[in-house]
Parts: C-alpha cells; structure tokens; sequence
C-alpha cells in the first residue's frame, strides 16, 4: 500500500462515541478520501481515557503544523507535526486495510498514549500508556471507554490508580486492581493461604466504600509518591506456589489535598504474569493501620507461621529459623561465588531445621520438595557440589522413614538430575556417552516409578532426546504414552502439542493470539499464501540468526508472495518488546506470556528451538521444522 491510500476518513472512525468529530469534518473527508484531513480537524481528536498528558499547540500555531502520510515501521500512518517538527499526534493503520486502528498521542515528540482498535471494528478495545508516561496497558473487552481489567500495570501505577479511584468515588476502577480467582488459579498455592486471601479480597469492597464514605480522601486530592519496603522472592514450592511470587508488603501511596498529606495504605501487592494486584481495601493512616502482611510477617499472622504448621501460630522457634532464612536470601543475593557455597549449605541447613519443625501432610513437604530443588539446581550450576551426597542421604532417609511416594520419588528423580549435570560439567566429559547413561537411566526411572507424578518429566524428556536425534517414530511412542498415563499433567499438554506437530505435514493446523501491540491474529487470516511461522526467543543466538534470513526473504519475496508469523517465547512481554525496540521486525509477533510453558508453546510443543514451519497457501503444513539455510528453497516450492 502507498503511503498516499490510507484514508483520511479513516481517522474518524472513532474508538467510542465520546470523541466523534464534527459533521462537517466528517462530510469533507468523506467526499475526498484520498486528501489528507486537516490539522485543526486532527488535532480535536482526543484519548478515550482522561489524564493523558499530552502536546496540543496553541491555536496560534496551528497553521504552522503540517499533516501527511508516513511510512511507520512498515505501517502508514497520517502524521502530524508541531512547528519544530516534533510528533503530535500519529494515527496509523496496523493491518493494511487503509482504516487507522491506532490513535496515537505525543508528548515533547515521545509517544505518550495510544487508543488500540484490535478487533478492527471501529472501537478501541485496547489502551496503553508509554515512555515518560508510564507502562500501563488496559484491556476494555466490551468497548465502551471504560478499562475492564489491566494487562500490564506497575506496583506505582497500581498505587496511582488506587487513589484516582477514591478521589473520582468510583468502586469499579478499584475493583479491576484487585486479585481474581483467575489469579489465584494461575498463582496456584495452598489451600489455607488460598482462602486466606480470598477473604482478605472479599472484604475490600466495604473498606473502600468505607474510605469513600469518610472524605478522607477529597475529589481534589492527588496521587504524591509510592511507598513500601523493597518486593520480595517467595520461591516457587513454597504454599503449594507453581512459580516465584514477587510480593510487595505494606504498601502505601501519599495523597495530596492542597497543604494537607495523607497516607493510603494498601496492604500486600503481588504481581501476577504482567500485572501488579492488590489484596487488601485501602484505608487512611500509618503503617500501623495498614492490614497485617501475608508473606513476610515472621512476628505473627502472615504466610510465614502457616508454611510452618497448616496455618496454626508458628512457635517462637520456627519464627526465629524463618527469619535466619530470610536473612540467608538477602545475604545470597548479593553473594561471591566464593562465599555462595557456604551460604548455600546453610540454607540447606536451615530447610532441614523446618522439615523437623513441621507437621507431616503437605506443608512438610513443600519444605522437602524446596530443599530437594536448592539442592538438586546447586550441583547442576557447580556451586555446591556437596549437594549430590546430600540428596543421596536423604533418598535413603525418606525410604526408611516410609515416606510419601510421592516425595520419595521426587527425591530420586532430583538427585539423578543432579549427577546428570555434574557429569556434563565435568572436565572433558563425553557429552555422547553422559547423555546415553542419562537416557537409561530415565527409562529405569519410569519402569520402576511410572506411576509417579515424575515419570512424567522423565517421559518428556526421553520423548525430546529421541526427537532431537531425529528418531521421531520412537519419540512419538514416548509423548504418546505421557500423554495417556498423565493426561492432566501440564506435560501431557506439551506431548499433544508434539504429537500434533510431528504429524502435521499435509494437514491444516491452527495458530491464534494476540500480537506484542495488542491485535489478534488467526493463520486463516492469511489462506491464499504461504506462511512461515517462527518460534523463538530474545536472548538466543540461533533465534537472532533466523531474523537476519527472514529480512532477506521478506524483502525479496514478503508481502504479496508469502507471510510471516512470528511466535515469541519469552517469560516476560517487556524482554520481546525491549528486543524489538532495537530489532524491528515488519511481521507480527504473537505473544503470550509464560515462555515454554504458555499455551503457544504448547499448542505445538515447542521444547527445542530454533523451529521454523512452513504452511502453505491453502493452510496445510508443508515443512514442520525447515532450517534457515533451506527456507529460500522451500518458499519457491510452495509459492508456484
């Protein structure tokens, strides 16, 4: 499309109602679709969300300011510029289908603000703010101006919003900041801090009516400064926990009225996927009127005393083992890798202190299980040796001790990963022959503990090695039988998702989502061309490679002749954006957080990357793992 086709009516299709222009814009744009609209017309349009800080020039100026089409990192995009040239406003068509979809707002020539029609049907749907305006992203799911949840919000932007929502008196705009179920299903966890939340939650509805009803907080009071002792690592086992927890304890935010300062406390804060939640309701006062914390408070009440015995009040002992150990993760992170070995050791002392504390059932053994994944990750990075001994004694420990299967098993299957990494670290190692010793001893593990919740691992990984080999009849044996022994096992998802993958030549397969910047993308949307679809991830090299190969061919061939779907796997949506800032890309980029594990990853299990399919023009798989060197061969095949 030539930048001069984009039509400027195309501005006035306006993400809500609220910001229509007037009729005669409408009537002159209309009748001259492919002349420019001008700027005083461009510049009466304004964000769906108030309290966008943004450059308007002076009526004076206007007539200084000039609009046109521009070519936008392969987008057009009618544009307007200030007198000094600087951006102001810059409203873009994203798909190609010479409608603007997104409304873009500048501030000192830096894009601040931008209104995203993701659905391509005239409303906005999306809103996100940038650079010196903050980080925030808003989903709006029925499209009326109002923000229904948010996918990416920082803790100080949660702390901002908290306190708009008290001074506008709005219950709705607090509620959205709040931890869901869908969270805590996502966060997984104990069932005794589940509920403890859950209520802590449930009563934060009365607590802001309660904060509104007081006029503590005035409607022309203002957000000030964020507050709060630095976010601390609950790592992943702990409370039943799938992954690390970044938690904020304590929370506050300074509100401002005129001469008058106040703290709003807002309890515990923790993030989840992109986005910063609040448990607690907000209330006026000093930290002493905040709500007792959850995690961290090893003086009583908090999640500490329940991780040592099911919820009941942890006893002055314990209290003091859990405070050495939180001492030992400071005094780790900031460790020598010379002082590390010994810090490591201590820590492993100190989690053995809390086994012996704890009552049999499950939170003994997230002790056990956080002790066996120290351990077992220590040998594997070399920092701790000693560790594989360790984990040897207690294999033979939790067998006399007629332990839970489970957790016998888990055991096991630790400290073989653990001698696996030891040996592929030891100075010249045959890597052929460690593997292969590996492989065995996997298919052991499963003969002798195939009922356990680890054999699953140790199929996935007998299934990867044979796929990597090249030995795909074998592998899809392997995949096939995790995913019927363990059909509800987050690696049976990943298996199906091989199974399909390995099988899908000749056959149609499905690739749905979300791109970085918010708009949905299906492969059927490209039938009647060829598509190359890339999985990969910012920090590898080979990933980078694939990137250079793609340019090449996109400039010879994309377009017209075939697509490319790029599907990016790293854990957080700020390492794909950071890398595309520096690396732009002219084909989409499908992004679910999650990394390996997301459902992207595991709709065609991805484990290995670099991986490359090729589909061709009537949507069937054509190449389901074609290297870079043989893309350009495999492109002209499918493209006659």
């Amino acid at each position: 499309m030539n930048a001069t086709t984009i039509h400027a009516v195309g501005i006035l299709r306006r993400p809500v109602c609220q910001l229509t222009v007037a009729l005669g814009m409408l009537a002159l744009c209309a009748g001259i679709a492919q002349a420019a609209p001008s700027v005083a017309d461009a510049l009466k349009l304004k964000p769906v969300q108030n309290q966008v800080d943004y450059d308007t020039p002076e009526s004076s100026d206007i007539e200084k300011c000039a609009i046109k089409a521009e070519k936008i990192n392969g987008m057009t995009a009618w544009v307007v510029r200030g007198p000094n040239g600087n951006v102001l406003r810059q409203f873009a068509d994203t798909n190609g289908d010479n409608v603007v979809d997104a409304w873009s707002y500048f501030l000192d020539g830096l894009e601040v603000y931008r209104d995203i029609d993701g659905d391509f049907n005239g409303k906005a749907d999306q809103y996100r703010w940038f650079q010196t305006a903050g980080s925030r992203w808003g989903s709006d799911r029925n499209e009326d101006g109002n923000i229904d949840s948010w996918k990416l919000i920082s803790p100080e932007e949660v702390a901002e919003e908290a306190v708009e929502a008290a001074r506008s008196r709005n219950p709705a705009r607090f509620a959205r900041l709040l931890i869901t179920e869908a969270d805590l299903k996502e966060l997984g966890m104990s069932k005794t801090l589940a509920n403890r939340i859950r209520k802590r939650a449930s009563s934060s509805a009365g607590a802001f009516k309660a904060l509104v009803q007081s006029g503590d907080v005035g409607k022309q009071s203002t957000f000030s400064d964020f507050g709060g002792m630095r976010p601390g690592m609950v790592p992943a086992g702990t409370l039943g926990l799938k992954g690390d927890l970044l938690v904020y304890e304590n929370v506050w935010a300074m509100v401002s009225d005129g001469q008058k300062h106040e703290q709003l406390q807002l309890g515990t804060m923790v993030r989840v996927n992109d986005s910063w939640k609040l448990i607690d309701g907000p209330t006026i006062g000093s930290t002493q009127q905040a709500a007792a914390p959850i995690f961290f408070d090893t003086g009583g009440g908090g999640a500490a005393q329940q991780m040592a015995g099911g919820g009941e009040a942890a006893s002055d002992e314990v209290q003091a083992i859990l405070v050495k150990m939180e001492k030992l993760d400071v005094a780790m992170g900031n460790a020598s890798p010379t002082s590390l070995k010994k810090l490591i050791a201590e820590r492993a002392d100190v989690l053995e202190e809390l086994v012996a504390k704890s009552s049999p059932g499950e939170e003994k053994e997230q002790w056990l299980r956080q002790l066996a994944d120290m351990l077992s990750a220590s040998v594997q990075d070399r920092n701790y040796p000693e560790g594989a001994d360790r984990l040897k004694r207690w294999v033979d420990h939790l067998a006399k001790e007629k332990a839970s299967k489970n957790i016998q098993t888990y055991f096991i299957f630790r400290s073989m990963q653990a001698d696996y990494g030891a040996a592929l670290a030891a100075p010249k190692a045959d890597y052929s022959k460690v593997h292969s010793a590996w492989l065995k001893q996997l298919e052991a593990f499963v003969d002798k503990h195939g009922s356990s919740e680890h054999a699953a691992e140790a199929l996935l990984q007998l299934a990867m090695a044979s796929e990597i080999s090249g030995e795909t009849e074998e592998s899809l044996e392997w995949y096939d039988q995790l995913a019927k022994n363990f059909p509800n096992s987050q690696q049976a998802r990943k298996a199906k998702g091989a199974m399909t993958r390995l099988t899908s030549e000749g056959k149609a397969i499905s690739l749905k989502g979300k791109t970085v910047d918010g708009r949905d993308i299906d492969l059927k949307m490209f039938r009647g061309k060829p598509v190359v679809i890339q999985y990969w991830i910012s920090s590898y090299k080979s990933c980078k490679a694939e990137h250079a190969v793609l340019k090449d061919l996109y400039g010879k061939f994309g377009g017209k002749n075939f697509e490319v779907i790029g599907v990016n796997l790293d854990y957080t949506r700020q390492e794909v954006e950071q890398y595309l800032k520096s690396n732009p890309l002219k084909w989409p980029q499908v992004y679910e957080s999650g990394g390996f594990d997301s459902r992207l990853a595991n709709e065609m299990g991805v484990n290995i990357l670099p991986l490359m399919m090729v589909v061709d023009a009537n949507g069937k798989v054509s190449n389901r793992s074609v290297q870079a060197a043989e893309l350009e061969t495999e492109l002209k095949k499918v493209m006659k």
